[in-house]
């Protein structure tokens, strides 16, 4: 599990600019938490390292827009953050062939953040949304893909 997540971190400091200047700090929790639901779904290796960096880039844009407030100097960094891990999740997604990903927590993320700007409470973890996903996908195979 630990080189799943070594794997998953160096791939996303590949795919970030460093000229950016964004943090890539994600909770070490959740990424053991997505990292153990990935491996007891059999995924195989080289698609967990791209799954488990595709949720941390969310949850790294989640965290970055739920410190945004309506006061501070960190307002506008937040925002921009947020928004540069989500077009990488985007970005990584389609290179890596995973837009039913995209399409399944899209609905998610929009209720997530509505949520959020009214003020209301939402503290469901993206692993969960995985675990759903990744059930969904067992129940319905996905096409199988060249390579």
């Amino acid at each position: 599990m630990t080189e799943l997540i070594e794997k998953a971190l160096q791939l996303l400091t590949a795919a970030c600019a460093p000229e950016a200047m964004a943090v890539l700090d994600p909770d070490p929790s959740e990424l053991k938490e997505a990292a153990a639901l990935l491996e007891r779904h059999g995924i195989p290796h080289s698609r967990s390292v791209r799954l488990l960096a595709l949720v941390a880039l969310l949850a790294l844009a989640r965290k970055r827009h739920d410190g945004v407030s309506f006061a501070g100097e960190q307002l506008t960094r937040s925002i921009l953050d947020g928004d540069y891990f989500q077009s990488i999740y985007v970005q990584l997604a389609v290179q890596y062939e995973e837009m039913e990903l995209v399409r399944y927590f899209a609905p998610l993320l929009k209720q997530y953040y509505i949520h959020r700007a009214l003020g209301e409470p939402c503290a469901e973890p993206l692993t969960q949304h995985l675990q759903g996903y990744l059930l969904l996908e067992h129940a319905a195979p996905r096409k199988e893909r060249a390579m």
